[in-house]
């Protein structure tokens, strides 16, 4: 009976503690956790605090430092604001300036002659440096737009602004008229193909012109032909090639500051083509003429044509030396001027 009680109580007593055991261990668990939670935060907080105390000293270290240099530079500062101060006021004003200018510019037409005024003073020079550099691009964006064959035509009417612009007065009317240069259709028309079939370089001008007379002054009409190489003369009616005189023999052109068509041709002494002096006639496309006369010239010889513009000049011709003289007067065929030999040493134009 004993021995039962013993083993009913070992049973029991055995049941009790392995229902008491999970309790123990969960609650013992549990006063772990917290305990190593709480030792792991006091580490955290210690190692931010040491941390917090480095940043402190480098942001106060920091901060002393700064203070220590601008109490230095103060004592710069109020030396070099003044300067500062004037180069960003400066800086400023040229910037706005740049800016408006950008939306006030002019359009783009080389003959457009508006600016924007200048609002400062102090860039006078800039404000005209900055229109010069304006008009040189427009320009160039208007020449770029330009073929071949305008680019010739704008080079010869600049050199003919060059050679007669305030020296001749015939200039200014010239100027809005195209230079055609062939104003003979020489290769259209059946006429000239006995002309046309003996010349065999280019030919630049292609004009009846009035050669003056050499012994009286009076005026006849003959085809007047400019090659590469060459002067022509054709007779008009026939076409039959009369003089040919070589580029390289024409030494001058002189003419008359005057509103006429007169000019002289003079050729090289002892030329074969100087053997009856020198040439006299009259176009109505003058300036287009001795341009075209003038380009070719330097063209073929690299020599630059002398163009003498005077109201008093000498000319050959044969063995005598005229003098060529243009005067005002009052003529009978109203707007034409009339040539007369007056005598021996003198040939008078009378220009309206």
């Amino acid at each position: 009976m004993k021995k039962s009680q013993i083993v009913i109580a070992a049973w029991y007593r055995r049941y009790a503690q392995q229902k008491r055991y999970p309790q123990t261990k969960s609650s013992a668990l549990v006063i772990q956790s917290y305990i190593r939670g709480w030792k792991a935060r006091k580490i955290l907080r210690e190692l931010k605090h040491q941390k917090h105390c480095k940043e402190a000293v480098t942001t106060i270290a920091a901060y002393w430092h700064g203070t220590q240099v601008r109490r230095e530079y103060r004592k710069f500062f109020r030396a070099n604001a003044g300067k500062k101060i004037y180069e960003f006021t400066l800086q400023r004003i040229v910037q706005k300036y740049f800016l408006e200018m950008k939306n006030k510019m002019p359009s783009l037409s080389p003959i457009d002659k508006n600016w924007p005024s200048r609002p400062y003073l102090f860039l006078d020079s800039t404000h005209k440096e900055l229109k010069r550099i304006f008009h040189l691009r427009r320009c160039k964006k208007y020449r770029d737009q330009f073929t071949d064959q305008q680019k010739l035509i704008y080079e010869e009417k600049l050199e003919a602004s060059e050679l007669f612009k305030d020296k001749k007065a015939l200039y200014p009317s010239s100027v809005g008229q195209p230079f055609q240069g062939a104003y003979l259709e020489i290769n259209k028309n059946p006429k000239y193909k006995k002309l046309k079939d003996a010349i065999e370089e280019k030919i630049i001008i292609a004009e009846v012109m009035n050669k003056i007379n050499r012994a009286n002054g009076k005026s006849t009409s003959w085809i007047f032909l400019l090659t590469n190489n060459n002067l022509l003369l054709a007779d008009q009616k026939s076409g039959q090639i009369k003089s040919e005189v070589p580029l390289v023999d024409v030494t001058k052109v002189s003419m008359s500051s005057q509103n006429d068509g007169f000019f002289a041709v003079h050729l090289k002494e002892g030329s074969e083509a100087a053997s009856k002096g020198d040439f006299l006639f009259s176009s109505d496309h003058l300036i287009e003429m001795a341009t075209k006369l003038y380009r070719t010239t330097l063209s073929q010889t690299k020599q630059k044509l002398n163009i003498e513009i005077s109201d008093e000049f000498l000319v050959q011709f044969r063995q005598d030396k005229v003098c060529v003289k243009f005067i005002q007067g009052n003529q009978k065929n109203g707007s034409v001027p009339t040539c007369k030999r007056k005598n021996n040493p003198l040939l008078e134009v009378a220009v309206p």
